[in-house]
């Protein structure tokens, strides 16, 4: 599961490092993107430019007056076999740009986040679908979900999923590959060794927070070392 990100970097390195043209009212600086959000993203029907598009797709089966759950997340090993995906991973795939994830530890009745990012915290992208979905008040937008795989070693002892991680070496293929059996050669875990986590804030729970403490290391004040 991925409910929780930041792509934390300014827009004119996020534009280089994807070699896409940036909205000029897009700067960067998101610590703690979160579902319903409107977040940016790269679609594979316009490749060149930074999009966004909100977080969460609706799912196919909600009825008139309810308000199922959105889809933050898709599971790669289910793709093919799911009518709303299926279609989706021909014709609308998307990266969506990060450097860092959140996930949250049990801790009896306490949550504790972790952030985890590639060891250089530099960007990658998570490999994502997207899809026109309808607005309240009757308009068509674009929407996204983020597709999941098994944990790797590193994040297997908080959580079980983790995201699709795509680097500069497979992101033009997610974009532009045809081939059903090179796109699922993508859906794997990426390797823990390059990667690494540690604590964060608490506060990264509230979704209304934006600040760049978020995303630093965080010690518990009430814990004391002897």
């Amino acid at each position: 599961m991925c409910g929780r990100y930041s792509i934390s970097k300014k827009a004119r390195e996020i534009g280089d490092h994807f070699s896409v043209t940036i909205p000029a009212a897009f700067e960067g600086g998101l610590y703690n993107a979160a579902p319903t959000q409107w977040l940016p993203v790269i679609a594979m029907n316009q490749p060149d430019r930074l999009l966004h598009f909100r977080w969460g797709l609706q799912p196919p089966w909600e009825s008139k007056g309810s308000t199922p759950p959105l889809l933050m997340n898709a599971r790669s090993e289910s793709l093919h076999q799911k009518k709303m995906f299926s279609g989706l991973l021909r014709q609308k795939r998307c990266l969506i740009p990060a450097d860092g994830f959140f996930e949250w530890e049990k801790l009896g009745k306490t949550r504790q986040p972790w952030r985890f990012v590639i060891k250089n915290e530099g960007l990658f992208a998570f490999a994502g679908l997207f899809d026109q979905v309808q607005q309240p008040d009757g308009t068509t937008a674009n929407a996204f979900t983020i597709i999941t795989t098994s944990a790797n070693e590193l994040v297997q002892g908080i959580h079980d999923r983790m995201p699709v991680i795509l680097n500069q070496e497979n992101i033009r293929t997610w974009l532009s590959e045809s081939d059903p059996g090179k796109l699922n050669k993508l859906f794997i875990p990426y390797p823990s060794g390059e990667m690494e986590c540690y604590r964060v804030s608490p506060k990264v729970n509230s979704a209304a927070l934006n600040t760049p403490e978020l995303i630093k290391p965080w010690q518990d004040p009430n814990l004391t070392l002897f």
